[in-house]
């Protein structure tokens, strides 16, 4: 565990594992912990480097807004500072939107790139669901509320039907340490639904695997289709089963998706 000032801002970052470089980009207020259930299927194999984006975790909160852009030289920096690079990396959600702002601007220093989960730009109904959360961080809802909530849009109905184990989840989540304040989210927040990559992503020359679930209903099939079109030589992949979250819910399958593009020959 260690802190690296880098970009004008104090990021938190961990390196676990053994092999070539891995850098692991979590989504809208998430930090390094996201990545829990899948780190263990991927230090044998990897250097996993996890980090918190700025506004989250062990991290520094800015004064906001944040652009995606700012976030993508904060992860170029950090991967200069670490003497890693090119990395792998696998970017998710808004860790994804990062990724390919990372790819745009400094796509020298990623080897690989996934973009899981993730969006070229914002929809209506996206939009509307962030002023949701937002309303939501800003009220006294409890946290494990809020996460139950948070949760319906990531999960599919295989987990979501078990009302005692989403209840569980969510009071474990809202009991983790290092939660996300609501200036951090926020910051966050305003630069995801700001970014657009689509017109620049025709540029981008990383070899790039597009995965996304099925049953992802935040950040649908279509969005992802969609990058992969731009992208020059993309491959796309769906995954019958699986929605936002589904690197929890079908932790195996997702990770074997990565691992086989990581692990291909360009």
């Amino acid at each position: 565990m260690a802190t690296a000032t880098v970009n004008g801002v104090e990021l938190f970052y961990e390196i676990e594992g053994a092999g070539p470089p891995l850098l692991l980009i979590a989504g809208l207020g998430a930090n390094s912990a996201a990545w829990a259930t899948v780190k263990p299927l991927l230090t044998a194999r990897f250097t996993c480097i996890t980090f918190d984006n700025r506004g989250t975790g062990r991290s520094a909160v800015p004064p906001g807004p944040y652009t995606i852009d700012e976030m993508a030289d904060d992860t170029a920096a950090l991967i200069a500072h670490l003497g890693l690079g090119p990395v792998l990396t696998v970017g998710w959600s808004l860790g994804g939107s990062v990724l390919q702002a990372l790819l745009i601007r400094n796509g020298d220093l990623v080897r690989k790139a996934v973009i899981l989960s993730g969006f070229p730009s914002y929809t209506e109904m996206q939009h509307g669901w962030l002023d949701c959360l937002i309303a939501l961080r800003r009220s006294e809802v409890p946290a494990a509320a809020q996460a139950m909530f948070g949760m319906a849009w990531g999960f599919t109905a295989k987990m979501l039907s078990d009302h005692a184990v989403v209840a569980a989840a969510a009071a474990l989540g809202a009991a983790a340490p290092y939660p996300t304040g609501v200036a951090g989210f926020e910051a966050q927040a305003h630069g995801l639904r700001a970014y657009d990559s689509r017109p620049l992503l025709p540029a981008v020359t990383t070899p790039t695997l597009v995965l996304v679930g099925a049953e992802d209903v935040l950040t649908p099939v279509s969005q992802s289709v969609e990058m992969a079109a731009l992208i020059p030589g993309a491959r796309l992949q769906v995954l019958p089963r699986g929605s936002h979250g589904m690197v929890i819910e079908y932790t195996p399958e997702t990770v074997a998706a990565i691992v086989a593009f990581l692990d291909a020959a360009s």
